[in-house]
Formats: C-alpha cells, structure tokens, sequence
C-alpha cells in the first residue's frame, strides 16, 4: 500500500477544521478519506453523534481501528462514492495530488449541507485548471478559505506544505424541494389539449448478476429520493389547505410540517439504511451459504453482517465481499465442525475419549478429545405438543447434524436422507423404539427421556471430524507435520484405553466425582488454573497406561520424521465441494 499521500491530520488543525461548521448539529457526518481516524477523534461532541458517523478509507488496514472509534466504514474508493444527498456534514483531508478531485466531488454528491476541506494552498493560489477555477469559484460564491503555515510541521508525518483550509455550504434549491407544481398547474391554461408522453422502456442489463443486483439498487435509491421529495411537496401543498376539520376542533393533533430539507435528509438516510440492507442479503441469498450453515454459525455470521451491510453497494464492494466470503470458506466451515463436535462431547462422558495432545509447553501436555466412532447418545430430542413429532427446537438441532455431515461427506449441496428426513417419514416407526436408518447413521430414539442413539454409518466421517478438529484446537500436529508414530498409535487406540482411563480418574483420591469435574474442566474453553490442573492429571493418567502397553510419546516433541499414517486428510479435500 501506498503511504505517499498518507498524512494524519495534527490535532491542532483537526480542531481548526471542526470549527468552521456553521451547524454545530453533527445529524449525519461522512469523512470520504478518514485514514486512521485523526478527525473522527477531534469530533466535537462525538459521544453524542458519533454513531452518526460515516466515511470510506482506501487503506483497509486502518478499517478496524476506524470502526473502534465508532465510524461506520463504507467502502474504500470515495470518488466512486455518489450517496451523499443524506448527510448534513462532510469534513475531509484528501490526498493533497487530488484534492481538488474529491471537494469537487463532494459538492456534486451533497444536497443541503456543509462541507470542511483541507487542502494544499497551491490547489487555491494557482487556479490554472478548469477544476480549480471551479473551486475557487465555489469558494468565492458559497463559502470562504483561510490559510495556514506550518500545519504539519509537527504531525506524526511532517511537512512544510501551506495549508488552505475551505469551508463551503450548499442549500437545497427550494425549487429542488417543493418543485413548480403551482408554476406548471399556471401553465396548463395555455396548455394543449393533449400531451405525448414518451415511455421508452428499453433497458440494458449486464449479464453478470452482480451488476444486475447493483443497477436494481441504484435505480430503487434514484426512484426513494423522488418518493421522499415528493412526500415533502404533498406535505407542503396539503399544508397550504390549511388544517382538517378534525385538528380545527381538536380531535387530532397540529399540522405537522415535513418539508424542511432536515426532514428529507434524514428520510433519505433512514430508506438509504433500508435499501442497502436488502441489497446486501440479497447477494447472501445468491450464494445459498445461509441454507448451509448451522444455527450457531448463522448467529455469528448475522453479527458479521452488520458490518458488511454498512458499506456502499457498488460492484467493487460486493465482488470484495464475495472475495472475502471464499477465502474464509474454510474458516466457517471448520467452526461449524467444532460446533458440532462440542454438541457431541458436552453432553455425556460417554461419548468421548481422551488422548495426550501435541500441544505441549513447560507445565503440562493439553489433553484432546475424540467422538467415539461406535455410538454416541444425546438429550434434547423431545417430541412437540401432539406427540406425533419432533419438536422445533430438537428439528433444527437435526438439521444441523444433517449439514455437518453433508459437508463431512463430501458434498454439502447433494440431496440427502437425513435425520430430519426421517423423523418426518417414520416418526412412528423410531417412536416405537425401531432402529432405522438415514444416510449418515443408524439412530434409536426414546422419546419418553428425549434421548437418541446416534450409530455413525460410515466411520470416516467422525475420523474426519476427530481430525480437523484435533488439529484446529491443536490437539494434533499440523498437516505438514512428521511424527513418531506412537503418537498416532495412541491417537487410534484410545478407544481401547477408554474404560482404563475412567477406572484409574474415578479411583483417584478424595473426590468421588472426581472424573465428571475432571472433564467438564479439561473441556472449558477458558484457560484457567482449574482447567490446567485437569489437564495434567489427566494427561499423568494416560501416560502411565500407555507406556504399560508400550507406547512412549513424549519423544514426539523431538519431532522424529516419518510419512504421516493413511488417517490423515487435506482439509482443503474436505471443503472441495
């Protein structure tokens, strides 16, 4: 990235700048180049109107600390920017190579408000472009200029450059506003009889369903600020009627007066919210990701989408969006794994098994965990009201089990019978207490205690689950990783030491319970002292009954080489599809 034209703004002439608004009502501020957020943080009453603050910055590594600050970001390239008819302040320091570029832009976007640039002096002084003239000429007849020497002489990036510093304000034409209905209604007397109206209709729409997305929103925002300046023309002409007979004798409350350029900024605003907020789920639904998320992965994504929905929607955006969406496949899918395999092993100790991990620092070795390839039980499946059927709730618990595994498989958009399908179809059947099947497992269901019998019918689907997993929480070595292989030996056998490990941690001295406590702490997500004790006791237990059947893997830790055993996958091969 470029930092050539980056230059903070000293807080010194932030304040300067901030101070040069007539209106001190920040209703709707935009900073089309906010860099890391000098301004934003010279903001007068800025805890007040803060969270009315928009801006664009072309450097997304200053994004987050933007959004910290309480900005909301809308994208990166301001010149491509055209949404500013909702905002009643615009303050800015753009590049000084283009300034005159982005406060000549600025004016064209904005409809009624004020606008603060810092600038080069030399884009003033030396009006020799057609560009500059128009500034000066924007200056002369809407605003006013000051000069100042040695503005940057002590910033965080130093320069000697004199600094004009211009203020310009722009009124709605109240013409714009109330139109010349009146003017045309005159008119019409001498008007003729008939009048050709031209609805020429022909359209052309890109072929790509990204531009056909952004040409529908663009044409929905031109036509919303014809609705609302419209609704302000009614709202004044109907005013001009005078009250209804209901307000005259005080059934109804007063004439309210709605054709204020304030009131349609912020009607402009709010239906701009609304507009972009479709757009943006609009593109969600044209990549389908929602139907193959589970329920806890939808909620974090949901709360990721308040932030995309925030930008501007323009093909560049949406193709970055896109962009983002495809290189963190991965990362969503994984945690929609982790997610599953936690639903699995919380519930019932007898649904996991425990091996020493790879992990390891001076204290103690971490202890991961493993499903059970065999079976696994789990509550929560109670049947609903009519006792004819899963409930709601025990449902979308199945179809997340149902898209876990379809990913597991392979093939997450394929058709599947799965366990939703079958408790639909032979509900009765599984009621009753029959085994049957889907395409992921044998189940047994007992709703009197709400309990379900999961029998996996293909076991590479949990050893792929135990895998990613094992090496997400870095309880196995990374995929690139030679080991001895009696890691892997008691990474595989410790199913068969399963019964061994609970004998020897339910015997352990002075807590009878001791091994419900052990794995709800070995299972904690929080690091805590409790947590770390659990896991080296736990970890003593299993080094002892491994080295009793002859497996020793605390040489893994100097990393002996040797071919990765057949267990191991590519994770990229699981999300392939």
């Amino acid at each position: 990235m470029n930092d050539n034209q980056f230059y903070p703004t000293p807080p010194d002439l932030a304040d300067r700048a901030w101070a040069l608004f007539r209106n001190r009502r920040f209703e709707r501020v935009l900073e089309p180049e906010a860099g890391s957020g000098a301004l934003l943080e010279r903001m007068p009453n800025k805890y007040e109107y803060r969270r009315n603050f928009d801006c664009l910055e072309i450097d997304m590594r200053h994004h987050p600390r933007l959004r910290e600050l309480g900005a909301t970001v809308l994208g990166l390239d301001f010149l491509s920017y055209d949404k500013g008819a909702q905002y009643s302040h615009i303050i800015m320091n753009p590049p000084f190579a283009e300034g005159v570029k982005h406060v000549l832009h600025a004016w064209d976007i904005l409809w009624h408000g004020e606008i603060v640039a810092i600038l080069n002096a030399e884009t003033v002084r030396n009006p020799f472009s057609r560009e500059r003239q128009h500034l000066l000429n924007l200056i002369e007849d809407h605003g006013s200029v000051e000069f100042i020497e040695g503005a940057f002489t002590n910033a965080e990036r130093k320069t000697d450059v004199e600094i004009a510093l211009v203020h310009l304000e722009k009124k709605a034409d109240s013409r714009d506003l109330l139109g010349t209905l009146l003017v045309d209604l005159s008119k019409d007397s001498g008007a003729p009889d008939s009048i050709e109206i031209d609805c020429h209709q022909d359209l052309a729409i890109p072929n790509s369903n990204i531009e056909n997305a952004v040409l529908a929103f663009n044409a929905a925002w031109v036509a919303t600020q014809e609705l609302v300046r419209a609704e302000a023309r009614a709202e004044y002409y109907q005013n001009l009627l005078g009250p209804t007979f209901e307000q005259i004798i005080g059934e109804q409350g007063d004439v309210r007066d709605h054709r204020s350029a304030e009131w349609v900024r912020d009607a402009l605003h709010d239906r701009y919210q609304k507009l972009k907020n479709s757009a943006w789920a609009n593109i969600l639904r044209m990549t389908e990701i929602n139907s193959r998320l589970t329920a806890g992965i939808k909620a974090e994504f949901a709360r990721r989408f308040e932030e995309i929905k925030e930008l501007d929607f323009t093909v560049a955006n949406v193709r970055g969006f896109l962009s983002g969406l495809v290189e963190n496949q991965g990362e969503i899918q994984v945690e929609m794994l982790c997610g599953i395999f936690d639903e699995i092993t919380k519930y019932h100790t007898g649904n996991r098994v425990h091996y020493r991990g790879w992990k390891s620092n001076d204290k103690h070795r971490t202890c991961g965990m493993r499903i059970k390839g065999t079976r696994f039980v789990l509550p929560y499946f109670k049947p609903n009201y009519s006792g004819k059927a899963l409930d709601w709730e025990a449902k979308n618990k199945l179809e997340d089990f149902d898209k876990t595994f379809a990913l597991l498989d392979g093939n997450p958009q394929a058709e599947h019978f799965g366990l939703v399908d079958l408790f639909n179809s032979r509900y009765e059947e599984l009621a009753a207490g029959n085994r049957l099947s889907c395409d992921f497992f044998d189940i047994r269901y007992y709703p009197g205690t709400g309990t379900i019998h999961f029998f996996p019918g293909n076991r590479k689907h949990i050893d792929r689950l135990n895998l990613i997993v094992g090496r997400h929480r870095q309880w196995l070595p990374p995929e690139d990783e030679r080991v001895d292989k009696s890691f892997w030996l008691q990474y595989e056998n410790a199913e068969k030491f399963d019964k061994e490990v609970c004998r020897r941690a339910e015997a352990h001295p002075g807590n009878r319970t001791f091994w419900n406590g052990l794995i709800r702490e070995v299972s904690s997500k929080a690091d805590s002292e409790n947590q770390a004790k659990a896991n080296a006791l736990l970890d003593e237990i299993l080094k002892d009954i491994q080295k009793e059947k002859g497996i020793d893997i605390d040489t893994v830790i100097e990393h002996e080489k040797r071919d990765l055993p057949a267990l191991t996958h590519r994770q990229n091969d699981l999300f392939a599809a």
